[in-house]
């Protein structure tokens, strides 16, 4: 009786495992390919008043959020789908010109005793991207 128990547990295992799995012609739904094309995905800056411009090869991204050191930035006054807009914050701006292909990235001077890391997270569709700087202390 142990024996069919298992062996029913087994095959219950297998099928749910089989079922689960995607066939070489099934189309994965929600996983698109790189659509923004960045030019740089990270960087790494002195302590300086630093900047860098960041290109895409799309411009029907738009802005998904902001993070200094893990904290989100209130975007609420921002357009995040406009092609130009600018950021002002008090430790860095982040400026998108040029019809949506080009990102100014400035950080100003790190004035902490910790290293500080901006994330600028990007969207077209259902691709997500983004930069990730990180400033020296």
């Amino acid at each position: 009786m142990k024996k069919i128990i298992i062996y029913g547990i087994l095959a219950l295992i297998g099928f749910f495992m089989n079922s689960c799995t995607k066939s070489e012609n099934e189309e994965i739904i929600g996983k698109w390919d790189d659509n923004i094309k960045l030019s740089q995905k990270t960087a790494t800056l002195n302590s300086s008043e630093n900047y860098i411009t960041i290109t895409t090869e799309s411009t029907f991204w738009w802005l998904g959020g902001i993070s200094l050191n893990n904290k989100n930035i209130e975007l609420t006054d921002v357009e995040k789908l406009s092609k130009n807009f600018v950021i002002t914050n008090s430790d860095f701006q982040v400026e998108r010109k040029e019809d949506g292909k080009k990102i100014i990235i400035t950080l100003n001077q790190n004035n902490t005793n910790s290293e500080r890391i901006l994330v600028v997270s990007m969207q077209n569709g259902d691709y997500f991207d983004g930069v990730r700087i990180i400033q020296a202390k």
